[in-house]
């Protein structure tokens, strides 16, 4: 049975969450309200996960995740409604260390975090099951400089990437790796609502070579150009022209409950890309994307997975392996390389 700590100043939510997680079988072995017994409950109990409310007294959240992170990394889960009007912060939480996050709604809060109680229960699961020696901190990291060749990378190549938990931090990575020279079109899906996938896109635009945005409808994503799907919709690509491809806004149903999904831009650009194509799945819990990769594959691009010793969780990469459609399963140093090394030379 997964076990839990819950750190949360306000009572009422320390008491739904206990009922929320207690009803689905996770053993809730204690709930805090200040920031000090947060540190001293996770630090005794040994929790599987924790989650963690920015605001607190004695000892904030992010101080608190900083503080677990340096005397024995643990899966924290940030819930917060802080993160409704502080974007920022909960970035710099996931730079700390936290695995995920999760918005507490505005509003009639107790009647609204029932209504999440199934996202709630399925990331407090996933960060359960992430291993605690692959958790680290990147706070105040400098961004990493792109060491990858891109002498050989053909005009017109195009590289949709999917992610889910613990993605942000390795498509920030990734993209920061990707050569600016090799003039990629770059599609992001990072399963993220839409009150942060633009200020995901600011950061990764001040942080990488690339120009970075939130897709709007109707935009167009040309070399060099990078754009990350926006949350409460999905991203199709609608044409390849001109060296720019044509992407749309889709307000169709969830797929795999979540929207934007993985599966719905890496078809369209199956369909639609006419020249080189690079798909790849990131860490994250959950089946989107594999299909996505084998219509990729079938289409004649290439396809990548992040391997299980550097995915927070395997679920979307180990379904997209399942299916037998994976050209590389690398780990997280190596994935901007191998998005190269998928386009060098070329030839169909």
């Amino acid at each position: 049975m997964v076990r839990a700590v819950i750190a949360d100043d306000s009572g009422v939510m320390r008491e739904i969450l206990s009922e929320i997680l207690t009803a689905a079988g996770i053993d809730v072995v204690e709930a805090v309200e200040d920031g000090t017994s947060a540190v001293r409950a996770i630090l005794e109990r040994d929790p599987d996960v924790a989650t963690i409310d920015i605001s607190m007294p004695d000892k904030n959240g992010l101080e608190v995740i900083e503080e677990v992170m340096a005397e024995r990394p643990t899966p924290m889960l940030v819930i917060s409604a802080r993160a409704n009007d502080g974007a920022s912060e909960t970035f710099e939480a996931l730079d700390r260390g936290a695995v995920d996050f999760i918005a507490k709604p505005s509003g009639q809060l107790s009647v609204d975090i029932w209504s999440q109680r199934d996202e709630i229960v399925e990331k407090v699961r996933a960060a359960a099951a992430v291993d605690p020696t692959t958790l680290t901190q990147d706070a105040g990291a400098e961004p990493v400089q792109s060491t990858v060749p891109a002498d050989r990378v053909p005009d017109g190549s195009t590289v949709v990437i999917g992610s889910s938990t613990g993605g942000p931090q390795v498509l920030e990575r990734v993209l920061a790796e990707l050569p600016r020279e090799a003039k990629l079109r770059v599609l992001i899906v990072q399963h993220m609502t839409d009150h942060y996938t633009g200020r995901f896109a600011m950061r990764l635009n001040e942080r990488t070579a690339y120009e970075c945005r939130e897709a709007s409808d109707g935009d167009t994503v040309g070399a060099g150009d990078a754009v990350v799907a926006k949350g409460g919709r999905h991203l199709e690509v609608t044409a390849d022209r001109d060296g720019e491809l044509a992407v749309a806004h889709d307000d169709g149903p969830k797929i795999h409950n979540v929207k934007p999904a993985i599966d719905v831009t890496m078809r369209s650009a199956a369909e639609a890309v006419s020249g080189p194509l690079v798909g790849a799945v990131f860490t994250g819990m959950g089946a989107d994307g594999a299909a996505g990769l084998s219509a990729i594959k079938a289409a004649g691009g290439k396809t990548i997975a992040q391997d299980e010793e550097t995915s927070r969780v395997f679920g979307m990469p180990g379904r997209a392996v399942e299916t037998g459609d994976v050209d590389m399963v690398l780990p997280e140093k190596r994935l901007a390389e191998g998005i190269v090394n998928a386009l060098d030379g070329w030839s169909g």
